[in-house]
């Protein structure tokens, strides 16, 4: 049976080139679910209020993971925002991707996405939204790792090491690593200045 490792997280927090680099270390297949959703049909709708984005269809993207990784030998590294849509009986690991408040909304702005848009992420990225869900559904499976200020390989020798079990997993809470200053972005925007770590 094939295992799948989901690396998912806030948009802008490095998931894809973290994947992708991922995916050649261990000779594996790199899956992106948003460019799969998309091209296979997997949605329902588009959401209008979130700039015309995919709604996605769980239960088809659920049949078509099951189909693609099932009964295979490879690993599929599985790139998403939305790894709790990944039947959890498929995973192995879940390394939820994380980046400092301040240098996600910036991150975003750059790619031209609207305030409310980039808001709406940021606050989900404060509030650790992507490792609740991923934590609700596959449980001590899931890791947080902290990208701020590393490239993608820093990244996936960090993961890397993780699975060989050289390192351990951890949980990570940006209103406990950084204090009150995580907040403080949501009313700052673009004028925020990157918190440094408590030590």
């Amino acid at each position: 049976m094939g295992r799948a490792i989901v690396v998912s997280g806030t948009p802008g927090t490095g998931k894809t080139s973290v994947s992708k680099l991922l995916a050649k270390r261990l000779d594996g297949i790199h899956l992106e679910l948003s460019r799969i959703v998309e091209d296979e049909g997997l949605w329902l709708g588009r959401d209008e209020e979130r700039g015309g984005t995919l709604v996605v269809d769980a239960e088809k993207l659920a049949d078509y993971l099951r189909a693609r990784i099932s009964g295979s030998e490879d690993i599929f590294i599985v790139d998403t925002h939305y790894g709790e849509l990944v039947p959890p009986e498929l995973v192995d690991h879940v390394f939820v991707l994380r980046l400092e408040p301040c240098t996600l909304w910036k991150r975003l702005e750059a790619r031209g996405w609207p305030s409310s848009k980039v808001r709406e992420n940021v606050e989900a990225e404060i509030l650790g939204v992507c490792s609740i869900e991923a934590r609700s559904v596959f449980g001590e499976k899931v890791c947080d790792i902290d990208t701020t200020g590393k490239d993608a390989k820093s990244v996936v020798e960090e993961i890397l090491s993780i699975l060989e079990g050289l390192e351990e997993c951890g949980v990570l809470d940006w209103l406990e690593i950084i204090g009150p200053e995580a907040l403080d972005v949501l009313a700052q925007g673009s004028s925020c200045t990157p918190a440094k770590h408590r030590s």
